[in-house]
């Protein structure tokens, strides 16, 4: 499956064919899912050539039925890169590059060849540097989690000085707040832990196959709790942990949407952390848990 950029980069071209499409004709065009297909059309309505007045692309989608591209930005067809906008591309897939396990090298430094071949310099304007990880470690890492094989690491935690040798069963490798972190179930302390990369001195594949205790993993939690909240269209994105059970758009580019999340407190903690872009609807007892969150910040 294509990853998102590509997904938000054909889309709106198609979407401007078809004006008018439904969202499950979306969704089905591209091979992925109605509540995926308006994630993504949340975060291209925040795309666009300015972030002033007017500058964004303008989508209206009043129901599920019939989505409009009313002002694409000219962002439906080639564009061509200022000497700015090309640097700060190049910055982005830099960083990009220090996180194989984002997107794949190979195609990172393709497109970096292929955009720096078009400044008047042949050098790169620019250098990111993120916490340093080893290509190696990394690379055997990956290969215990495709082959199921437990690894033997050398782990720094808070100091490199302070060094501990544990057996982990790899589950996956993730990125956040620029670090590369594993995921994997330590042998040596009987529980889920996630390691820093760059905190990982050594690691060696073993021969052991992969070994968690299903008695042990915590059952998957289910989004169950139903509610309805008022939001900006333009704070789509950050409702990537819910299930969307419907929506409606109002006139002044506010959308109500019912949906369905692990549970009621966490709601909460996002509608306040928002600041004033969501707003609760119902049931009752989620706009009564808000106040009485609220009033204990006094």
């Amino acid at each position: 499956m294509a990853n998102d950029l590509e997904l938000l980069i054909e889309m709106l071209p198609w979407m401007v064919a078809n004006n008018g499409a439904s969202l499950n004709q979306v969704a089905t065009h591209f091979g992925i899912t109605d509540k995926y297909a308006l994630e993504l059309i949340g975060q291209l309505v925040v795309t666009g050539p300015s972030q002033d007045g007017g500058g964004l692309v303008d989508i209206d989608f009043e129901d599920a039925e019939s989505i409009f591209v009313s002002d694409a930005k000219s962002l439906d067809r080639p564009i061509k890169f200022s000497s700015l906008e090309a640097t700060t591309l190049l910055g982005g897939l830099h960083y990009l590059e220090q996180f194989p396990s984002l997107a794949s090298s190979e195609i990172v430094a393709g497109l970096i060849s292929k955009i720096q071949s078009l400044l008047p310099s042949i050098e790169s304007p620019i250098s990111v540097i993120t916490s340093p990880t080893s290509n190696t470690i990394h690379e055997v890492l990956a290969s215990s989690i495709e082959n199921q094989r437990a690894v033997q690491i050398s782990y720094g935690a808070l100091s490199k000085e302070d060094v501990s040798d544990r057996l982990v069963d790899p589950v996956q490798l993730y990125v956040r707040d620029d670090f590369t972190y594993l995921q994997a179930w330590c042998r040596n302390s009987q529980a889920w832990r996630n390691f820093r990369l760059d905190r990982i001195m050594a690691a060696s594949q073993t021969d052991e196959p992969l070994y968690i205790p299903k008695e042990i993993v915590e059952p998957e939690a289910t989004r169950d709790y139903l509610a309805v909240i008022e939001l900006d269209k333009a704070y789509y994105g950050q409702l990537d942990q819910v299930d969307i059970v419907s929506f409606k758009e109002y006139m002044w580019h506010a959308v109500e949407v019912q949906l369905k999340v692990y549970s009621r407190d966490w709601l909460i903690s996002m509608i306040l952390a928002s600041g004033g872009r969501m707003r609760a609807i119902g049931p009752p007892d989620l706009i009564q848990g808000l106040v009485e969150r609220a009033k204990g910040w006094e």
